[in-house]
């Protein structure tokens, strides 16, 4: 890959983690809006159960709560299903977050290594003509004077 496109790469990452991000805390609020009606339907049948057993109320207040609870069952339940579809929406977008963090990491793993390996070349290459260099002027001074000695080693 070039490294505009793993650069590229690193930013639509980032752009989805951030998005995972967002999702995220969206499932959370929802969670949390669900919990609480589902809390407040369990804490007005407490309420209303105590109500109900109360020596105050009598027959009438009994079947009146006998016909509440009739009621009040189905938006129990339905509240309960809501929270435990929010719980799963929170963890399935804990997971899509934990995968676009890995992935973000891996692109820029890429980008790293990229540049690792450039400068490896580009180390490579100077290391090269320094090399090239100082044998050319090695043999230019070996052979500089055809009638000298050569030099020893």
């Amino acid at each position: 890959m070039t490294n505009a496109s793993l650069h590229a790469l690193v930013r639509l990452r980032r752009l989805t983690v951030d998005e995972a991000r967002r999702d995220l805390a969206a499932a959370v609020a929802a969670e949390t809006a669900a919990q609480e009606a589902a809390r407040a339907i369990e804490m007005a049948i407490a309420r209303e159960t105590a109500v109900a057993c109360g020596l105050e109320g009598g027959d009438k207040a009994v079947h009146a709560f006998a016909a509440w609870l009739q009621q009040i069952r189905p938006s129990a339940r339905a509240a309960d299903a809501a929270m435990d579809c929010a719980m799963l929406r929170t963890a399935e977008a804990r997971a899509v977050l934990a995968a676009a963090r890995a992935a973000a990491e891996a692109a820029e793993t890429m980008v790293a290594r990229h540049a690792a390996e450039r400068l490896a070349e580009q180390t490579r290459a100077e290391q090269q003509a320094l090399d090239e260099t100082a044998g050319a002027v090695t043999v230019r001074r070996i052979g500089a004077n055809p009638g000298d000695p050569a030099p020893s080693l």
